[in-house]
Parts: C-alpha cells; sequence; structure tokens
C-alpha cells in the first residue's frame, strides 16, 4: 500500500467535497506524510480552491511516498453521500492501481460498504499562493456569511464589501432596489458568535455573489469563517477544518 488513511469521522471528508463541488469538476489530491492538499483553479479561472487536510486528522494515516491522486469531484460526493453521521472511512491506495478504494463502516461496525473509484489524469500545476498581508481581517460566524449571501443575491450580482474600525458592510444595488447588512464588532462567550475585525486601513472591494454564494456553502466545515481584505487583492475566505490542528479550506 502506498497509501492507506483512516478518517474516524467520514463526514468531515464529505462535507469538505461538497463544499469544492460547484467550484471544480476533477482535482488531483495531493498525498505525502503530510496529509492530503488539494490546489485547484475553477472553471473559469475566478477562483482557486486550496485544501489542507492534515496527517493529524486522521486516526492512521500512511503515505510511503508523495503521490497526486486525481478524482472527479461529483463521482467522489456520490461516494460519500453513502457515508452515515457518525461512519469512519478508509481510504486505500496501492501502488500504481488505477483505482482508489473507499470502505465507510457504521459507528456500531454492522455495516460495512467499500467502493472503488477510478482515478483520472489532470493536468495541474502546483501555484505557490503568495503570503498575502490583508489590510483588514473579519472573522464571523459562517452561518451568518452564508445567509449573507443569500440574502443579497436576490438584489444583484456584485457585492461591495467594506470595511472599517466600526465594522463590516455588505451591500449590492440591483435593478429592483439594494440591500445592506452591517455587522458590528461583538462579543460572545461561543467563538462562533464572535465578530472580530482587525483593521489596519479601511478596505472596500467588490466581487461576484455567485462566487460568495459557492463558498459559503462551505459553512458546514467551521462555526466561524475568515475574510480577508486588501486593495487590489484577491478576497481570502478561509474555513478551518473544525479546527485549525485538521487544516483548512481556503
Amino acid at each position: 500500500m502506498v497509501l492507506e488513511a483512516h478518517l474516524q469521522q467520514a463526514m468531515l471528508l464529505k462535507k469538505v467535497v461538497d463544499a469544492m463541488k460547484d467550484l471544480c469538476k476533477d482535482v488531483n489530491f495531493d498525498c505525502s506524510e503530510k496529509g492530503l492538499q488539494v490546489q485547484s483553479m475553477d472553471s473559469s479561472h475566478v477562483a482557486l480552491v486550496s485544501l489542507l487536510l492534515r496527517e493529524s486528522a486522521f486516526s492512521e494515516f500512511k503515505c510511503d511516498r508523495p503521490t497526486s491522486l486525481g478524482m472527479n469531484v461529483d463521482s467522489l460526493g456520490k461516494i460519500l453521500k453513502m457515508c452515515g453521521q457518525n461512519d469512519s472511512l478508509k481510504l486505500r491506495w496501492q501502488n500504481d492501481a488505477d483505482i482508489v478504494s473507499f470502505q465507510c463502516e457504521s459507528g456500531e461496525d454492522d455495516r460495512i460498504a467499500d467502493f472503488e473509484l477510478k482515478l483520472m489524469q489532470i493536468e495541474s500545476e502546483h501555484m505557490e499562493i503568495p503570503e498575502q498581508h490583508y489590510k483588514v481581517v473579519a472573522k464571523l460566524p459562517s452561518a451568518e456569511f452564508q445567509k449573507i449571501c443569500r440574502d443579497l443575491k436576490e438584489f444583484g450580482e456584485t457585492m461591495q464589501v467594506k470595511a472599517s474600525k466600526e465594522g463590516i458592510t455588505f451591500s449590492v444595488q440591483g435593478d429592483m432596489g439594494a440591500g445592506n447588512v452591517m455587522l458590528k464588532p461583538r462579543e460572545a462567550e461561543k467563538p462562533e458568535e464572535k465578530v472580530t475585525l482587525t483593521v489596519h486601513e479601511p478596505v472596500s472591494a467588490t466581487f461576484a455573489l455567485r462566487y460568495l454564494v459557492n463558498f459559503a456553502k462551505a459553512a458546514p466545515l467551521c462555526g466561524t469563517v475568515e475574510l480577508g481584505l486588501g486593495p487590489d487583492a484577491p478576497l481570502l475566505v478561509r474555513y478551518n477544518l473544525e479546527n485549525a490542528d485538521n487544516g483548512h479550506m481556503q
């Protein structure tokens, strides 16, 4: 076996795939002793999806040599759909096999499902994503970000995001009218209910809403989402995979 990985919670991978599938069709999972990584542009090269699923997120993880496994995201989603809420997942790939095998076990070990997925040859070059220093970093509840994107999508196609020390404002202007939502910093007992803003200088930038709606679909991954904004910089939308130790998707 070149790769053998055991994930206690199959749901984690399912949420990751659900978050990617509207943006990427076929992706390479780059496997190394550090874990699994994905870097993929959407077909129109507007968005970049970058995933790091660390080996520490797995209960067992063995990868003998770095390898790239190309998979169709929709097909992978169909396999993971078969996994129940508390199921564990085993991933196996043998040297130069053209399939990767998945084994899904129920929490009580009374149901085991086996699947095989054909691997694909996918052309992709690994991009060095430059370390960005954002002028504004906002952390807010991911469910709230998702609701804002969904609600404002009804008003127009682009969303302006303005951030200052006072708060972060999401606004849309369209043919039928306009909508604004402003979130002010707020403290809360639970970290996933807080809104925090780190502002080095105020920023205002405009983005295509349909992409934001897609990014916001990753909300089930984590209670909080981090937004990074800078003048003339791409927007960063980042989710931890339940917690930062497991890795992140951005």
